[in-house]
């Protein structure tokens, strides 16, 4: 058996499967991933004659590159330290054609205020795009398109687009495209999950199988979903696996809120929210020392975006370079129980003081 080990890459996890299916996914399209959403979006919006997308200015990059392949334009307006959007911004940039583009961040959706204003936009005629990558399956939505990346939250590939418009014939040209991921991330999750119980495999090769998969997801631009896939999604305990999130969510607020030099984005969890993470702010000068640290204890955070560093369109804007250089996700996601989440907080507290300690 392996020493105490918590987040990374999901591996296949029959506890969560149920009989039948948990998902109403009527009149929603299901494609390969959130990639394939993006791309079915922009190239439906180009149809329609629109030419620049409002994005937020603290996102992943690759949603601008999934942009430019559609042939849309960007301009940025800024998101705030809480992840706020500044509404007066996008109100004096909102043009005739544009498309305005907003993240359900780490599965909060936008304040009541914040909503208002994006139907608001609605009503003067600009489209709106709500990813929900880290949000799943909202109870509310309110985009013109709304989509969601479901390898963020299981072990399964897919995303689920829904929208009014009729997406069929953009959807019907890229059918047959082989998916040259599939059969390596299943091989992956598969032997990732023996991995993990008992440390039998080769950790060496189980990552380059990984990247190898990461790759042909970069690389092929398969847009269909697999059928296989969807099912799995669609069994999913979702209503437990909310259940247990949100739980560990408040556990782990509690405990890493107490730790002096880690603030938490979030201090409360709204009714009917699923949370991606629990996202922290750190001192910059210790974030990425502390995240290597942590990586020795086996314990394996993420960082939302460290590409916003290095990409020569997101590295322009130093609010967006300042809280991806000081942000770390915390996991809260199903497979987490309470034992992993105290053993994350206590070395959690000893990397941060230990880090500081070395800085000072």
């Amino acid at each position: 058996m392996r020493s105490l080990f918590v987040g990374g890459e999901f591996s296949y996890d029959g506890r969560w499967m149920t009989d039948q299916p948990s998902l109403d996914t009527g009149g929603m399209y299901f494609l390969n991933g959130g990639q394939a959403c993006l791309r079915v979006i922009g190239e439906s919006l180009r149809g329609k004659g629109c030419r620049r997308m409002l994005l937020p200015a603290y996102l992943c990059p690759s949603i601008i590159r999934a942009l430019q392949l559609a042939g849309l334009q960007s301009a940025f307006y800024e998101v705030s330290r809480d992840l706020t959007i500044n509404i007066d911004q996008v109100a004096r940039l909102a043009a005739e054609g544009d498309v305005f583009y907003f993240i359900n961040y780490f599965g909060f959706p936008p304040a009541p205020s914040v909503q208002l204003f994006i139907r608001s936009l609605q009503q003067h005629g600009i489209l709106v795009v709500e990813d929900n990558a880290q949000a799943g399956f909202p109870q509310d939505s309110i985009g013109d398109y709304v989509f969601n990346s479901l390898r963020k939250l299981a072990p399964y590939d897919g995303g689920y687009l829904k929208t009014r418009f009729d997406l069929q014939p953009i959807i019907s040209r890229y059918t047959g495209k082989p998916n040259r991921r599939l059969p390596l991330i299943r091989a992956y999750r598969q032997r990732l999950a023996g991995y993990l119980l008992t440390g039998g495999d080769d950790r060496e090769e189980l990552q380059e199988l990984y990247e190898q998969a990461e790759r042909f997801y970069g690389i092929d631009g398969v847009v269909n979903g697999d059928e296989v896939e969807k099912g799995r999604i669609e069994r999913l305990d979702w209503q437990g696996m909310r259940r247990i999130r949100r739980e560990n969510f408040l556990y782990l607020l509690e405990q890493a809120g107490s730790i002096p030099g880690v603030n938490p984005l979030f201090t409360s969890l709204p009714e009917g929210v699923a949370p991606y993470g629990l996202p922290v702010y750190l001192d910059p000068s210790i974030r990425d020392m502390v995240l290597d640290m942590l990586g020795d204890a086996e314990i394996s955070l993420l960082v939302h975006w460290d590409e916003i560093i290095s990409h020569p369109v997101t590295r322009t804007n130093s609010l967006a370079v300042e809280m991806a250089g000081s942000m770390l996700t915390l996991p809260v996601d199903q497979r987490i129980n309470r034992k992993q989440l105290d053993y994350l907080a206590v070395k959690l507290a000893g990397a941060v003081a230990a880090c500081q300690q070395f800085t000072g």
